[in-house]
């Protein structure tokens, strides 16, 4: 059992995947502060819109936390975009934004978070991708790999760093996940693709980031974890 003092974190979280991984750690019993750079309301029992690519948007959504429940025992970085570009196409500011969204905020939020989360022996999940830690090519989607492809190294460094200090961090790299953002045609076009022969739910990876919060997990620190059907193996 989860207790119900615990407290998590999920940055870039008021729709899709990171919605998801809100409400299974609600389900668990999870005291939750969910994010969004979007108006309207998110799936925490606390909700911060910030921008969270940029330090004062870290800070603002750990301090929410921080003076809300005291205590911070798990943030998961879920922030990131997505885009299909060729390299040779790709306007500047777009390629500068995929790396924010993807890298820099993970490394804002754990630059604030890590006090708190050391307190108690906390835990980060880093959201990846299926296959990332092959570094394969992908010359549509160059600044997307790069960037997370950076966010492993980023991982497994702070995971090295932070182990005699009671804080695991892994990351949870998703493959194709059915989402709002993914049309029927795009389902029947890439499942056959898949070994498992399907998308995955949102709730797989979620599944996967709540193990690693678990007891069960007490000894797993730099590990990359793919949720991804089989894709890339």
């Amino acid at each position: 059992m989860i207790p119900m003092d615990r407290v998590a974190v999920v940055a870039g979280s008021r729709r899709n995947l990171g919605k998801a991984v809100v409400q299974a750690l609600r389900a668990a019993g999870w005291q939750t502060v969910s994010n969004g750079r979007g108006a309207g309301p998110g799936p925490g029992h606390l909700h911060v819109r910030a921008d969270v690519s940029r330090p004062a948007g870290a800070r603002k959504l750990v301090g929410a936390a921080r003076k809300r429940f005291g205590r911070l025992d798990l943030l998961v970085c879920a922030a990131g975009d997505f885009e299909y570009t060729p390299v040779s196409e790709m306007r500047i500011a777009r390629w500068e934004a995929l790396f924010r969204s993807n890298l820099h905020t993970a490394w804002h939020c754990c630059r604030e978070a890590l006090p708190l989360l050391r307190r108690r022996g906390g835990l980060i999940v880093t959201l990846g991708g299926a296959g990332i830690h092959a570094a394969r090519g992908n010359p549509r989607a160059a600044a997307y790999q790069m960037a997370k492809t950076a966010l492993a190294v980023f991982t497994r460094s702070l995971a090295q760093a932070e182990a005699r200090r009671g804080v695991r961090v892994n990351m949870v790299s998703p493959g194709f996940i059915r989402t709002p953002a993914v049309s029927e045609k795009e389902v029947a076009e890439i499942s056959p693709r898949i070994p498992a022969g399907r998308f995955g739910d949102p709730s797989d990876v979620a599944r996967a980031i709540l193990w690693l919060a678990s007891d069960d997990a007490s000894y797993v620190t730099g590990a990359m974890i793919d949720v991804g059907g089989g894709l890339w193996v």
